[in-house]
């Protein structure tokens, strides 16, 4: 059987969907677009337009989610099969939009660049996992007026799979758009099979920005999917006790689907989350701790509770080096997350409390994931796993290395890492020179060696770089 893990029981989510529910319809969101605030009261939330705030009654929340789909099916290019997002299927991802980067060569931080950007992405490619790309790093030689721009060429250039694009405002959804036709052929070969989805980040506490509503509203009417993402922090921008927090996150999601839902019912919506604690000691934000696995699992019994597929951080860590804390905190909340069933869980190449990648980091994630996928396997018992004829056959005191049953189930039963060293120490090689952090550093230049480019004829490449400069 397939492991899992709960922890939230049923009359736990009842509560709080049923908390979350009164603050929406008792304190309601903030909203400062005007467009907006007619979108909310046209699907029956009481509206106030002079300060601002929406109140969303209980039958207007029952409505939306009578129109969320159970699944989604995420596109990628060249003909790959769609990643079917819900149910217990968890696939891993990238994330980040990190500006800082541990050089592979020096091992020193710097700024990212988008030559950076473009070998991330194109490892990211190469690796299985991650199953998607979330856009993993911010270059900054670029203006940062245009960065979500170019960071969509880079992907749509670089990679098959299927990724989570952002954008900075309606001007800049426009023109992505623009750019995704020109890959696609036409708006309806685009909205028949859309090869990214659209990142949006709400704000806590209960706030809706004048920019995410213009995303929820175009990509909505675009038809293209949405990963909608709140990420309240225990004890600054959401109450300090877990459960309150949950609260939060709950409802300014459910506030994004209503106005989603409302301009287009049929747009695929993945319920996602990053809440996290504040560490009282640092003053800033913990993506490694426990609490981090234990949200990830809690918002994904949530999304559950809406039969709704689940996305949010994991893979993720608070070190600023390839060290045994990475290894710790990566695995920790890749393995909560992945136990409690989350579809989409991203974080893969991120180390320094999100603010920084590398890609040995990608590497080591890549076999984190792979760990975690064969735990997510189980133990198979079967007709063919209980089979004692095999025992008959070598009898007691034998072994059963030169067996063909061996040969036949190794590979089915056991996990073979890549990067992981499983030598013996008699071999005599020096353990610091053939660190964790240098082997990775080799898959990283040989896997980078498998790297050819999706398909992309030259007129489209001209294509994009003029709707980037278009004013």
């Amino acid at each position: 059987m397939m492991p899992t893990l709960k922890v939230l029981n049923d009359a736990e989510l009842r509560e709080i969907d049923q908390a979350s529910r009164l603050l929406l319809q008792d304190v309601g969101i903030h909203v400062a677009h005007d467009e907006t605030l007619e979108i909310y009261e046209k699907a029956g939330a009481v509206v106030n337009s002079d300060r601002g705030i929406v109140k969303i009654p209980g039958h207007v929340i029952n409505d939306t989610l009578s129109k969320c789909s159970s699944s989604v099916r995420l596109y990628g290019r060249e003909g790959a099969s769609p990643l079917l997002i819900g149910g217990k299927r968890t696939y891993f991802g990238t994330v980040g939009i990190a500006t800082n980067v541990l050089d592979l060569e020096t091992g020193e931080y710097r700024p990212v660049l988008c030559q950076d950007l473009e070998t991330i992405i194109r490892l990211a490619d190469v690796l299985d996992p991650p199953h998607f790309i979330l856009i993993p790093a911010t270059p900054t030689d670029v203006p940062s007026s245009l960065v979500d721009l170019y960071e969509f060429k880079y992907l749509v250039t670089n990679t098959r799979k299927h990724f989570i694009a952002e954008a900075q405002g309606e001007e800049s959804l426009e023109k992505i758009f623009a750019m995704a036709e020109a890959v696609s052929g036409s708006p309806g070969a685009l909205r028949a099979q859309p090869f990214f989805s659209i990142l949006v980040c709400l704000t806590s506490p209960l706030m809706l920005r004048p920019d995410a509503s213009e995303l929820l509203i175009g990509t909505a009417r675009a038809g293209v999917p949405l990963f909608i993402e709140s990420g309240p922090m225990s004890g600054a921008t959401a109450p300090a006790t877990l459960a309150s927090t949950l609260i939060c996150a709950n409802a300014e999601l459910l506030s994004s689907f209503v106005l989603a839902k409302a301009v287009n019912p049929a747009v695929p919506i993945v319920y996602a989350s990053w809440a996290r604690i504040m560490d009282m000691k640092t003053a800033g934000p913990s993506h490694g701790g426990p609490e981090f696995g234990l949200f990830r699992c809690a918002t994904t019994q949530l999304a559950g509770y809406y039969n709704i597929p689940s996305g949010g951080g994991g893979i993720l860590t608070d070190s600023k080096i390839v060290d045994v804390q990475l290894g710790i905190e990566k695995l920790g909340t890749t393995l909560l997350p992945a136990l409690g069933g989350t579809n989409m869980i991203s974080g893969m190449g991120l180390l320094a409390e999100e603010n920084a990648i590398s890609l040995e980091t990608l590497a080591v994630d890549h076999e984190v994931c792979n760990y975690v996928k064969r735990v997510l396997e189980g133990i198979r018992v079967d007709e063919d796993t209980v089979d004692l004829s095999i025992f008959e056959q070598v009898g007691p005191g034998g072994h059963f290395v030169d067996k063909r049953h061996t040969l036949d189930n190794f590979r089915k039963e056991m996990w073979l890492p890549q990067i992981i060293n499983r030598e013996s120490l008699a071999l005599g090689k020096d353990p610091h020179t053939n660190s964790m952090q240098n082997r990775a550093k080799d898959f990283v230049r040989t896997s980078l060696e498998k790297f050819k480019p999706p398909a992309l004829p030259d007129h489209v490449a001209s294509k994009l770089d003029a709707i980037i400069g278009a004013k």
